[in-house]
């Protein structure tokens, strides 16, 4: 029986050792633990993404609720004695802060019965002048008339 001598380096190197192979298992069984987790990884992604998807569905209809409820400018065309004039009217928030934006005037409009009152002071109905509404336009035509001027 000979004995097996290892190689020794002089710089003190010793090559490297390869480890031993264990026995390998059948196809089947050492790709199972692998395809389990890697189903538990799309499981996981999917529902993160659900997660991002209810986030900004949730994110979304808040923002048409707002929308929705936030009263939206309009432009008013109003006339008196024959003068004719035209203005973006934001009616305000339940009520108050109704503006003109192109008047200093404090407004008071009842769009149902085509008329606008300006008053210098809204205690003080001396004050005010009645106007007749001639044509009502919508949010779209009121953002155009405040991007033109």
């Amino acid at each position: 029986m000979s004995n097996n001598q290892k190689k020794q380096s002089l710089l003190g190197k010793t090559p490297q050792r390869r480890k031993p192979t264990t026995a390998s298992k059948k196809k089947g069984t050492s790709q199972l633990p692998s395809l389990i987790q890697s189903v538990d990884e799309q499981q996981i992604t999917i529902g993160a993404n659900n997660k991002k998807t209810k986030a900004k569905l949730i994110i979304t209809g808040v923002i048409l609720l707002i929308a929705v409820s936030v009263p939206k400018p309009q432009l008013i065309t109003y006339e008196k004695l024959g003068l004719v004039t035209q203005s973006v009217y934001w009616p305000g928030m339940f009520g108050y802060g109704a503006t003109l934006f192109d008047s200093s005037l404090q407004p008071q409009a009842d769009l149902t019965q085509n008329s606008l009152y300006l008053c210098r002071n809204m205690k003080q109905p001396d004050s005010c002048q009645k106007y007749r509404i001639t044509e009502n336009a919508g949010f779209f035509a009121a953002l155009k008339k405040l991007m033109m001027d």
